[in-house]
């Protein structure tokens, strides 16, 4: 699994040193965030050979959106919470047997950080009843969210440890 903060794949050559990414590290799923995609962007535009893209982008506001790239030899299949939200920027995979999300919770949200946690706790426990023996994995970037209250919130673990972004844990993976 691969995690990256895009800071927009819009910019000149991001796709092809995210594709050369792939290839180097062997990449099967990719988590993208701060895609900047807007609807007028293709997929044509960020697809990378090999892989599907899956991607969920913010509406009425600058930057953001999330994406998934996984590899093509992969099933894989949209997961949509039943009370699903807009406003927030989720979006959950299934790829065989594990759920997969990518989360960005900007620096200045338009919600609070109790209705993300409550959001994401909710798509948690919904996706453990619907697919008791699935592993999920929540992944992205969530800057000031607390990391004690996601693992409080969802029962998952939190797998980054070290600094991602200068001193700061803001780039995670729990599973």
């Amino acid at each position: 699994m691969y995690v990256l903060n895009a800071a927009a794949l819009t910019k000149p050559h991001a796709v092809q040193q995210l594709n050369a990414d792939f290839i180097s590290y062997d990449v099967d799923v990719a988590v993208i965030t701060e895609t900047h995609l807007k609807v007028k962007h293709s997929d044509s535009v960020v697809n990378i050979p090999g892989y599907t893209l899956w991607r969920r982008d913010r509406a009425k506001r600058r930057g953001g959106g999330v994406a998934l790239y996984v590899r093509s030899t992969l099933p894989s299949s949209a997961w949509t919470f039943s009370a699903d939200d807009r406003s927030y920027e989720l979006l959950w995979m299934r790829v065989g047997d594990v759920l997969i999300s990518a989360l960005y919770h900007p620096p200045r949200p338009q919600y609070s950080a109790d209705s993300l946690l409550d959001y994401v706790e909710s798509c948690v426990a919904e996706l453990t009843h619907d697919h008791p023996t699935s592993t999920v994995v929540l992944a992205g970037d969530f800057n000031q969210l607390p990391h004690s209250a996601v693992v409080e919130r969802t029962g998952l673990t939190q797998l980054v440890q070290q600094p991602t972004r200068a001193q700061n844990v803001l780039d995670q993976v729990y599973v």
